[in-house]
């Protein structure tokens, strides 16, 4: 075999990364007998979901859940501290065990489906081609009439902040820290920086969010969103909104210090900054067919997840927002849809729940309120308090809520919105739900267990059902009152 034959290769897809969107697709892909390459720079597959931030984070959000427990259901004779000289990595304890486990499964999903592997930095190398650079400098030319960009994010560091100074993390440095920090502050309310803020609270750490905007994660509902505000206040963390970190700074002692625009200093263990994440895209070969990034290094894509050059699909973190796990895996099977003319294969297509790991935890599904109001729907509100739910009651959540948005006509679901135990459990649920357009009284006539967090569609549906012959009255009131 000489040099050419063995360096040149075709390919139905071309993979470029191996988290949870690059896997998705290559697996789905090949399972249904298309020849296909994936392309993964790091020395084990996973991405940012298994080998820097999500695994790692719900590992010790698990251990917050056991401390936020012992507080909301206390046992008379067990007491709960925690020892801040114990190290950082004892608290992320399963971890590796959890990540080993991940790696093998992932590896053992792409040789079972016939994934060729390829080790090395991919990038774009004109019109149906991708180079792969290996290690040692090897290159191998791939061709191939689809690619899928895949190539996720990593957070971003301005370079006014000294992130060598061990007190000036990101999130990815926060899971490197020595010792369990006795104060924190956040500089960021997004996904990433609630859900650490919420973890460390928990854990009995002085917690202040710093956020530039009004508010923390405006895509959710604003009334569940506010609870969750509540309820991350009661357990100690200190917001401050509409302000910005003008000075980030580490001192000689270890600790930090930040100053905002309104001239308050704050002065903590570490800081974590957490606004916003850039896409990993440089050297990707972007220029080679014309695709330009944002500002971050994101990529701009169409409903199909399609980039502006012909051939080429990108998912997951790097096209930005919502840049979760499970939605950048849904991208990635609507893609592949697409990539190969198949017809969706399922009527959820697009149906994508979001899920916070906050705690408690939040979870949505379904347009929102406002853009139902945008799209012209009429629709009535159905809740559910998880403090008149008995299992709501035994897990100590007495603040808990679910809200479900009902088409006003149709008496269809439309959308759910959790905040409480468990919710991005129970959201799955509501998905399903709405999919197969299940009406107030499918869901009213349903038996659920008793006791059970499920009973709470019940009784948002029953809330829905006692409301919408009110809300109908309303309705026809401004109908005529227009018409006079």
């Amino acid at each position: 075999m000489n040099q050419d034959e063995r360096n040149e290769r075709m390919y139905d897809l071309v993979c470029i990364g191996s988290g949870p969107a690059g896997e998705r697709a290559a697996v789905l892909a090949s399972n249904r007998g298309h020849r296909v390459a994936m392309v993964e720079s790091e020395g084990l597959p996973g991405g940012a979901m298994v080998n820097t931030g999500t695994v790692a984070s719900k590992v010790l959000r698990e251990t917050a859940l056991l401390c936020s427990a012992f507080r909301r259901r206390p046992i008379p004779g067990i007491s709960q501290s925690i020892d801040h000289s114990v190290s950082f990595d004892r608290f992320l304890a399963r971890t590796t065990l959890v990540q080993l486990e991940e790696h093998d499964r992932i590896e053992s999903d792409l040789d079972r489906s016939g994934v060729t592997v390829l080790r090395g930095r991919g990038r774009l190398d004109g019109p149906g081609q991708v180079t792969v650079e290996s290690m040692d400098g090897e290159l191998t030319h791939l061709s191939t009439d689809r690619v899928l960009l895949a190539v996720g994010s990593r957070p971003n560091r301005p370079e006014k902040i000294d992130f060598t100074h061990p007190a000036l993390v990101d999130s990815t440095g926060i899971l490197h820290l020595e010792r369990m920090p006795r104060s924190l502050v956040v500089i960021g309310g997004g996904v990433i920086g609630s859900e650490y803020a919420s973890i460390f609270a928990q854990m009995g750490v002085e917690v202040t969010i710093v956020e530039p905007r009004s508010t923390v994660m405006r895509f959710l509902d604003e009334e569940c969103r506010e609870l969750l505000i509540d309820q991350m206040t009661e357990s100690g963390v200190t917001f401050n909104f509409n302000r910005n970190a003008e000075e980030i700074n580490g001192l000689p002692d270890g600790s930090a210090r930040v100053q905002l625009d309104d001239g308050t200093v704050l002065h903590s263990d570490v800081v974590l900054w957490a606004l916003g994440r850039d896409g990993n895209t440089n050297d990707l070969g972007l220029d080679t067919v014309s695709i330009e990034p944002d500002h971050r290094g994101l990529l701009k894509v169409d409903a199909q997840y399609r980039t502006d050059a012909e051939g080429v699909w990108a998912a997951g973190d790097v096209i930005g927002f919502p840049a979760l796990a499970s939605t950048s895996m849904e991208q990635a099977r609507l893609a592949i849809e697409d990539m190969f003319d198949e017809v969706p294969s399922s009527r959820i297509s697009g149906l994508l729940p979001m899920g916070i790991y906050t705690i408690p935890a939040i979870a949505a599904v379904g347009p929102s309120e406002e853009e139902l109001l945008q799209q012209g729907r009429s629709f009535v509100r159905g809740r559910a308090p998880y403090r008149r739910n008995a299992r709501g009651r035994m897990l100590g959540d007495d603040q808990g809520m679910m809200k479900l948005l009902f088409d006003i006509d149709s008496r269809s679901l439309l959308h759910a919105t959790i905040v409480g135990e468990d919710a991005t459990e129970l959201i799955h649920l509501g998905m399903m739900m709405i999919a197969e357009q299940w009406t107030i009284e499918h869901i009213t006539s349903t038996a659920f267990n008793y006791p059970s967090l499920g009973e709470l569609y019940k009784s948002a549906a029953t809330s829905a059902a006692e409301r919408i012959e009110v809300e109908l009255a309303r309705l026809e009131e401004e109908r005529i009152r227009h018409a006079a």
